[in-house]
């Protein structure tokens, strides 16, 4: 009898001290679920978040799960609209966003960042015919697109002067509006100007224009105060760079693009 006693007060305290055990972890690394990482994406940002054969995948992706397995947590994508992004990790409805989400002096006063991890060029795609030219002063009084929320938007009145700024909720609503010549040109970043081309070669996407944002790294925005995931991220990002894994996946994840002069953490530039 003592003995079957102990069995069943040994069942009761072995699992009560692996889910203490797997809480105290998940606390330990700021997550909002025990062993779980909730990260929120656009779902239609190619390179970076997009869906492949029924899976999420891309350069933000992928470095995510090697993020999450170095922690040991599983991660959970979820899929919004980019303009809801940061809203959503400031309400703390998810750990953290991803998508070449560039860090500016604006955002940080909504979330906190990790440290960059990714720089690059900012692109206006056209058509062929589009009267824009590789001449910033042909865009004035042009109908430009953006995605709502994008650094594209924040910035499209210094990058773009005199242009007509149209918004967008997504990537895919832009191109819909830019392929039936409703805007004359889609402000979007470089990478992406290059996954349109791939998709739809029959329509000949050219970039009329290429600007620089290496001044706006891109970081992975998680809640303000959240210091003990910021600092489990940024840890175990540098590993990730140390170990090759950040530029294998830069490489699958850009093919044709030379490999980066200096590899991360960036930062961003004053005035930004």
């Amino acid at each position: 009898m003592r003995f079957r006693h102990f069995l069943r007060l040994v069942s009761i305290v072995v699992p009560l001290s692996l889910m203490a055990a797997t809480s105290a972890y998940a606390d330990d690394l700021g997550t909002l679920a025990p062993g779980k990482l909730m990260a929120g994406v656009d779902a239609n940002n190619k390179p970076y978040s997009y869906i492949d054969d029924g899976k999420m995948t891309g350069f933000d992706v992928e470095l995510l799960r090697a993020i999450g397995a170095k922690l040991g947590l599983s991660v959970d994508f979820r899929a919004q609209d980019f303009s809801g992004l940061l809203p959503s990790v400031s309400n703390q409805q998810i750990d953290l966003a991803a998508g070449s989400i560039s860090i500016t002096k604006d955002r940080l006063k909504m979330v906190d960042f990790s440290e960059g991890y990714l720089t690059g060029l900012l692109s206006v795609a056209t058509l062929p015919d589009s009267p824009i030219t590789s001449d910033k002063a042909s865009v004035k009084d042009k109908r430009i697109g953006v995605v709502q929320g994008t650094i594209e938007d924040t910035y499209s009145d210094s990058y773009l002067p005199g242009a007509q700024i149209v918004r967008f909720p997504n990537l895919n609503a832009g191109f819909l509006s830019m392929r039936s010549k409703y805007i004359d040109g889609f402000f979007i970043d470089k990478s992406l100007v290059d996954g349109l081309q791939s998709k739809y070669p029959q329509l000949n996407i050219t970039d009329r224009l290429d600007i620089s944002a290496v001044n706006l790294p891109a970081g992975f925005p998680m809640r303000k105060g959240n210091a003990k995931l910021e600092a489990a991220v940024n840890k175990t990002l540098n590993e990730l760079v140390a170990d090759g894994t950040w530029i294998k996946l830069y490489t699958q994840f850009h093919p044709g693009y030379p490999k980066p002069a200096s590899l991360p953490p960036y930062e961003m530039k004053t005035g930004s």
